[in-house]
């Protein structure tokens, strides 16, 4: 799902999303934050696996 937000810092119009978090999804993040320390909940796992994907994907693909 997605809906209109606003960035607290800036104002700006921004698009926000809904992440259903079960299935298999679920079980992963779940052993992440069993084994990993620092992660307490899925909102904080899912930014940083964002973050860490989307900066992988801008290395492998800079030209």
């Amino acid at each position: 799902m997605t809906a209109d937000a606003e960035n607290e810092k800036t104002g700006e119009q921004v698009e926000g999303i809904t992440i259903m978090i079960d299935g298999k999804l679920k079980d992963m993040l779940d052993i992440i934050i069993e084994k990993e320390e620092g992660y307490n909940n899925y909102t904080e796992l899912v930014k940083e696996l964002i973050f860490s994907g989307i900066n992988q994907f801008v290395v492998k693909h800079k030209k």
